[in-house]
């Protein structure tokens, strides 16, 4: 199916290429449309600028502050942190109970963010952790 020299000019003025060549697949797509192309044009271009506004709004985690957590971590659940770090070491994953509590740790330590964010500081707790595993050790 062609698409309308007025629906063409919107997609070439978008500046996210890969949204373009999406919008694009949809549209040609030969399967029956439920939508107009004018519509799924519409739909996919504010879900786009929704996605983006809310990764806007998410909190961006400072390497000090996966640092200081890592230190919170150690204090308040040593038993617990070693093993995240025997597991995040042995099996480059965490199991889902031991990463839950992390979690709520999380929450402990900041209260009151919101689920995303503590994804955010869980995954870069994470990477802080690879790094510690990484690292040169000194021998004793």
């Amino acid at each position: 199916m062609s698409i309308a020299p007025e629906l063409q000019a919107k997609i070439d003025a978008l500046e996210d290429e890969d949204l373009k060549v999406r919008i694009i697949r949809v549209i040609t797509n030969p399967g029956k449309k439920l939508a107009t192309n004018e519509e799924i044009f519409e739909s996919m271009t504010s879900s786009y600028q929704m996605a983006k506004a809310q990764q806007a709004r998410l909190r961006k985690w400072r390497d000090d502050e996966a640092v200081a957590f890592a230190k919170y971590f150690q204090e308040e659940r040593r038993d617990d942190y070693a093993e995240f770090m025997r597991q995040e070491h042995k099996f480059n994953q965490i199991e889902p109970g031991l990463a839950c509590g992390v979690r709520q740790l999380i929450s402990k330590w900041i209260p009151n963010l919101d689920s995303s964010d503590r994804r955010g500081l869980f995954r870069k707790f994470r990477r802080y952790a690879r790094s510690q595993l990484a690292a040169p050790r000194e021998i004793e």
